[in-house]
């Protein structure tokens, strides 16, 4: 490759960074076999959200060469201050206590205490729309009859 083609290269790379907006970081070239400086987007996530029970679940699917990665979402509601409601509190976190056991759903409690109901798959392959329907319904299976007893005490 010469110093005219590698210039070539750099310009075309340049280029594309700016038309994309694109970050470069670690692993985000390569070069090929003919010497041609390439850059590697990775797929975007598809996100998606869809209400149920009055909540807006959020599910975010990224692909990547061999996997999928499933997630999903919902935030619940606040826990109440100890000073505004110390049983609904105690009640609350009784709640959270007994969703420890469960596979697919996660209820936790953010910074702003705020609690959230997660869920997170990673699977092999590329995920059909069968698969996101029934890592769904997996995951709301699992969670519904707790959000269901959380709602009463929000």
């Amino acid at each position: 490759m010469g110093v005219t083609q590698s210039l070539e290269s750099v310009a075309k790379l340049a280029l594309e960074v700016t038309k994309g907006g694109l970050p470069l970081g670690p692993g985000a070239l390569s070069v090929n076999d003919d010497g041609i400086v390439e850059i590697r987007r990775p797929p975007p996530a598809s996100r998606h959200h869809f209400r149920l029970d009055g909540l807006l679940f959020h599910v975010s699917v990224t692909p990547d060469a061999d996997r999928t990665l499933f997630q999903i979402w919902a935030e619940i509601g606040y826990l109440p201050y100890s000073i505004e409601a110390p049983e609904k509190r105690q009640t609350l976190f009784t709640l959270l206590r007994a969703t420890s056991h469960l596979r697919k759903a996660r209820f936790v409690v953010d910074e702003k205490q705020k609690i959230l109901v997660l869920g997170q798959r990673e699977l092999p392959g590329h995920m059909t729309l069968t698969d996101l329907m029934y890592e769904a319904v997996q995951f709301l299976q699992e969670a519904r009859p707790y959000l269901r007893v959380f709602g009463q005490y929000l």
